[in-house]
This record gives structure tokens, sequence and C-alpha cells, in this order.
């Protein structure tokens, strides 16, 4: 354990770096694997305080023998904690595209920036580019990583990469040519004038090109609630 007795920028070091953590990691085992694409796998690791002990506490197991006191924590992760990437692919003219999924965990439709899982030997940066063009059928003029994050830092074990992607118009015209000839794995992006018309297909997914004005007009309304979205838009606001 490191004390932490200095100012406000020893403290800061200290909350930034973890070295303020009391927890003591005792054992850690795989309690459940899926065996889909994902590789879906949970963890349960003991976890003890230090300074916490059995001495005198209740009539359980272990009680009064002074061991450790040890407490189970459940948390995940997808394809062996390969990093994954959260794309926000940037028009010359600023604007930002969303893409409309169903998703079954929330039971709803939500609006997010593409983003995929990683796969082995695949930079973060390939996995967002990769992303763009199987959701929107486009390809990049370039990108750059804006920071890693982790989604849940209480029950995933995971970093995300936020990239940065510039789309020129070119790119999104010859996406287009290429749907229209009908290319392997291409799509035309639909650009929505109105994402939430009443004529929108909810069998299918929906691309649509936004300003930031408008993003931060559908967060303020509640129409964007994931939250590695969220993450990414504040990060690609405050470093752009």
């Amino acid at each position: 354990m490191t004390e932490v007795n200095g100012g406000a920028d020893d403290a800061m070091t200290a909350i930034r770096s973890g070295l303020e953590s009391q927890m003591i990691v005792h054992d850690e085992k795989v309690v459940f694997q899926g065996d889909d694409e994902s590789q879906f796998t949970v963890f349960q690791t003991d976890v003890s305080v230090d300074g916490e002990s059995n001495d005198g506490e209740g009539d359980g197991e272990g009680a009064g023998d002074g061991a450790p006191r040890t407490h189970s924590v459940l948390f995940a992760q997808v394809r062996g904690g390969q990093p994954s990437a959260v794309c926000i692919p940037v028009r010359s003219d600023g604007r930002l595209l969303l893409v409309r999924h169903w998703r079954i965990a929330t039971d709803s439709f939500e609006w997010e920036f593409p983003r995929s899982m990683g796969v082995p030997g695949e930079v973060s940066g390939a996995t967002a580019e990769r992303e763009l063009f199987a959701e929107a059928g486009v390809g990049t003029d370039g990108r750059r990583l804006l920071q890693m994050i982790h989604a849940d830092t209480c029950k995933l074990r995971d970093s995300v990469a936020v990239v940065e992607a510039k789309v020129s118009d070119e790119e999104i015209q010859a996406g287009a040519e290429a749907a229209a000839d009908g290319a392997q794995g291409a799509q035309p992006v639909r650009a929505v004038d109105d994402p939430f018309r009443a004529d929108v297909d909810d069998t299918d997914s929906r691309l649509a090109w936004l300003t930031p004005e408008e993003i931060d007009t559908m967060i303020v309304e509640g129409n964007i609630m994931d939250g590695i979205t969220l993450a990414a838009y504040l990060i690609w606001k405050i470093r752009r």
C-alpha cells in the first residue's frame, strides 16, 4: 500500500496510477466461457482488503482464525481481452456518422458510432477502419487514436480504442458506386435527414451524417444512450 502524504499533486498522481488501492487479489478462475465468436468469459476473483481479517467476526468457516477476509468479485471479458475499437467517422464538412442498431441486451434501438471487437494481430486503428467499411461501405483518408477507455471498470476487463477516421466525399461516392455494382460487403451510406422520421424501416440498421449540434440535441433529448458512444463523443469534442 502506498501512503499519500503530499499535496494535491501527489494525491492526483496516486489516483491516476491506482497506487492508493488496498485491494489484494488471492485467486482468479474462469466460471463460464461461451463458445460463440465473442468468446465471452466470466471470471471469479477472490480479493481482500489490506488490514481486514476474520478475527472475532461471525461464526462461519474461518471466523476468528486471523486469515484475510475475502470477497468474491465477478467480471467478464471478450476475445481474450483483445482491445476493441470505436470509430468516429468525420466528413470534411464536420458531420459525424451514427449508426442505429437493434440491441438484444437492451431490447431497444440505439444510435452508436461504429465499433467492433478486435482480432489477434490487428491494431486498433485497423479494427476501426474495418468496422466502418463493414457498416457504411466507405474507406478513410486517415485516422488517429484519440484515447483508450474502459467500458465498465467494475464488470468488464476490456480496453476500447477511440479512433477518429477522416472520410472524404470521394470515399463516400466510391462506397456508393461499389454498393451499386454489387461489390461484396459494400453498402451505400443512407444519409438520413431526420433519423427519427416515421418511415424508417425498423428491420435494418440506419446510418446518418449529423452535425455536432444535432448530436448534442440528441444527447440532451435522451436519444443517444450507448455509454461507449457518449464517452467517445466527449473525447472527440475535447481533442478536435
